[in-house]
């Protein structure tokens, strides 16, 4: 099937290049445009939200999407129009044809996605959007700088940044005799959102690594460290690596005892990890948005590396409420608009997420200090606004999680694959009519 589209399409090398024509007219009109349209994915979680309200504040007209119905975005009072699309990490290629057609409908200046495997796919495919729209930075190698949390770490251990101590394990060459002090972890180096696995025996590690990497892909051990606080550097840099934007969250609850989402936190001062965190992006190159999490080791008080990020964070909401409106310059930072560095945030700020100091009543003991906590009064939250409550609503019946779970396909996304991409959407280009364009 794909070499005869090829050999149809090489037959109408002028109608390919009408279309090609006509598409480049299209990027025109788009950048003409007065009013300033933005594609939001991802809206059922709650840094979508986030987005979506402070950019439709700013009188942005915004087009939200996610492969939930119920999702939360969908329903605020800032979203002009709504698409529910293919779920992205079942199906890609279902995915990336909706979305083209979507920004080839209306015209957009950029897309934002907040989910880390959507922001990964619009990076690998951001050739094919091109014509229509703009993808936000980085580009891809370097978002798998990030990405990749294997590379992250041994980037992150040459250039002196503080991590868990990380082992090259493999089962079947009885790698777990290395390993001399339990408890480890086990996490996927190429997934996010994923719940670690703690082992404290060598026939633990054995099963639960083998059980994860043929789940998740390939795997990385590495030492416990005890939680002696948890600490995110949030940021935004330019495409030559200079912050333009930052805030600084102590996380104070989450969600679960091993942590997972914060559902608690607070803005604070810590110079010394804002220069750690900002000389580790400058090495990867780094530009757009990140969030690089340190946990603090009880042991020693020295912060360690945990992960980067690379988009934008559940937290969104309190890095705003603290003075600094990053959906906003990221959108000027997409669209090469000239603008400051804005390094000063407000300390001492809170946000909850309500839903899930809820959700911990359901999951695990201590349920008296829960309740006295989701009493405790706090002036925030990442959810319910009364200047627009319907998402706290749809937040009852909609899912949350922002994981990375589900069984999925990379091999589709493997360099030789993209041909077939642009082989279909050429297909299906000459079946459209190109008035459609104009």
């Amino acid at each position: 099937m794909i070499c005869q589209n090829r050999i149809f399409i090489n037959k109408i090398p002028d109608y390919n290049d009408k279309l090609n024509t006509m598409s480049n007219i299209s990027f025109l009109l788009w950048r003409q445009r007065k009013t300033s349209r933005v594609l939001i994915t991802d809206a059922h979680l709650k840094a979508s939200l986030a987005v979506i309200r402070s950019l439709g504040k700013k009188n942005i007209h915004i087009a939200a999407g996610s492969e939930i119905k119920s999702a939360i975005g969908l329903h605020s009072k800032f979203c002009s129009k709504k698409f529910v699309y293919p779920n992205p990490r079942i199906n890609v290629n279902d995915f990336l044809q909706n979305l083209l057609r979507i920004v080839k409908q209306d015209q957009y200046d950029c897309i934002i996605p907040t989910h880390t495997y959507t922001a990964f796919i619009l990076a690998k495919f951001r050739d094919l959007f091109s014509n229509y729209t703009k993808i936000p930075p980085p580009d891809f190698q370097v978002f798998i700088n990030a990405f990749d949390k294997q590379y992250l770490l041994n980037t992150a251990m040459k250039n002196n940044v503080a991590c868990p101590r990380t082992y090259s394990f493999n089962p079947s060459d009885e790698g777990e005799d290395v390993i001399e002090d339990y408890p480890v972890i086990i996490k996927p180096a190429r997934r996010h959102g994923i719940k670690i696995e703690i082992c404290h025996t060598p026939s633990a590690l054995r099963n639960k690594f083998n059980a994860m990497s043929r789940k998740y892909g390939p795997c990385i051990v590495q030492d416990y460290v005890p939680n002696g606080g948890e600490l995110g550097v949030y940021t935004l840099f330019n495409d030559k690596s200079e912050p333009l934007a930052l805030t600084v969250q102590k996380r104070l609850r989450s969600l679960n005892s091993y942590g997972g989402i914060s559902t608690l936190r607070e803005t604070v001062k810590n110079d010394a990890l804002v220069d750690i965190a900002f000389h580790l992006l400058k090495t990867i190159r780094w530009s757009g948005v990140a969030m690089v999490e340190f946990r603090i080791d009880a042991r020693d008080g020295i912060p360690k590396l945990m992960e980067i990020n690379p988009r934008f964070w559940g937290s969104l909401q309190l890095s705003i409420l603290s003075g600094v409106d990053f959906p906003y310059l990221f959108y000027k930072n997409i669209m090469h608009e000239e603008q400051t560095s804005t390094l000063h945030f407000k300390e001492g700020v809170q946000c909850r997420w309500f839903t899930g100091e809820i959700s911990r009543l359901f999951s695990g003991s201590g349920k008296l200090q829960i309740i006295r906590d989701v009493l405790q009064p706090c002036a925030h939250d990442d959810i319910i606004s009364l200047k627009d409550p319907k998402p706290m609503i749809a937040s009852v019946f909609s899912p949350w999680d922002s994981s990375d779970d589900e069984p999925r396909d990379d091999s589709f996304l493997k360099n030789d694959e993209i041909s077939i991409i642009n082989l279909k959407q050429k297909e299906e280009n000459s079946h459209e009519n190109i008035a459609h364009f104009s």
